[in-house]
């Protein structure tokens, strides 16, 4: 039976409030954790760290005695509501540390122009330094064999192959995931399924927009994505909706939306079936979360999900 949909409205907000929105709600405690997490607020620190706290908290994903992490941050962009807010991040470096992380690096360099956007980045600035980046893998990448590995075939990819992907994806023990949800000229949505396209070389993402062999193919282009995110589904997703661009993506600059959301889950599909509604599209009308549905990689049905709102 499908589960229905909770909704459980945080921050205070009176008992009696709920009952005059007949919103049914279920606090998650125990074993029973949110399937996704929003948390509204201006503080876009303070929003990620609730989100997380609200999941299961850190240690869900980093266990006691440490773990190797890797992140993927969509940050290469320099209009604004076109890459994630730093505060996200830092958040989020900041808890792998207070968990005892023994190791995090950036899958994708992130220059340090883009951390000091941040009235954060001085009290980070600590972590920051001791980060590892995988160097090579500034977009255009090219192929070395020291950084990147060749996958002939991704098991249950339907016409993806011979990918350049970066090694250290197999070597890390939790993959966090953050994107920003905006538009894109061909998917409609950058969200968490596509950013996975950061791991990969030039020569690879030519293929995504190429392969078909007619160029930026919205069919062709989002399978390929789909299989891409058969090689490793990451751990946890953090993904901005706080202000981003609903057209001309995906650098834009474009019209812009403010939602002041930060969410989180394990569910990469899920994120970007809630990312669609953030542009006025369904999520089966995004090629990549359908498609990534019919991979079993996650749920695109909201309403299937138990979803659990905050304001802070």
């Amino acid at each position: 039976m499908d589960r229905r949909r909770f909704i459980y409205k945080g921050s205070g907000l009176a008992a009696g409030s709920l009952m005059l929105n007949m919103v049914p709600f279920r606090l998650f405690s125990g074993s029973l954790k949110p399937d996704l997490c929003k948390v509204k607020s201006g503080d876009y620190y303070k929003a990620t760290r609730k989100a997380i706290e609200e999941l299961g908290g850190i240690g869900r994903f980093i266990p006691a005695g440490g773990a190797r992490v890797g992140l993927l941050i969509n940050s290469a962009f320099d209009e604004p509501g076109a890459y994630v807010h730093p505060d996200i991040p830092m958040a989020v470096l900041y808890l792998c540390w207070e968990a005892g992380a023994s190791e995090m690096t950036l899958l994708q360099p992130v220059a340090e122009e883009y951390w000091k956007r941040s009235p954060q980045f001085s009290k980070h600035r600590f972590i920051i330094n001791e980060l590892k980046q995988v160097e090579s893998n500034v977009f255009p990448a090219v192929y070395n064999e020291e950084d990147f590995n060749l996958m002939p075939i991704i098991p249950g990819a339907k016409q993806l192959k011979d990918v350049e992907i970066i090694r250290k994806i197999a070597d890390i023990d939790v993959f966090i995931n953050i994107p920003i949800l905006k538009h894109h000229a061909s998917t409609i949505l950058t969200g968490a399924l596509k950013n996975m396209m950061g791991l990969t070389t030039r020569k690879t993402n030519v293929t995504f927009h190429l392969g078909s062999g007619k160029r930026n193919d919205p069919e062709y282009l989002a399978q390929c994505i789909a299989d891409l995110n058969l090689v490793r589904k990451p751990d946890l997703t953090v993904a901005d909706a706080t202000e981003f661009i609903t057209g001309n993506g995906p650098a834009g600059p474009g019209p812009m939306k403010k939602l002041d959301l930060v969410v989180a889950s394990t569910d990469p599909v899920a994120v970007d079936a809630f990312g669609a509604t953030c542009l006025d599209a369904a999520p089966a009308d995004i090629l990549t979360v359908y498609m990534a549905y019919e991979h079993g990689l996650g749920e695109m049905n909201l309403e299937k999900l138990a979803v659990a709102e905050f304001e802070v």
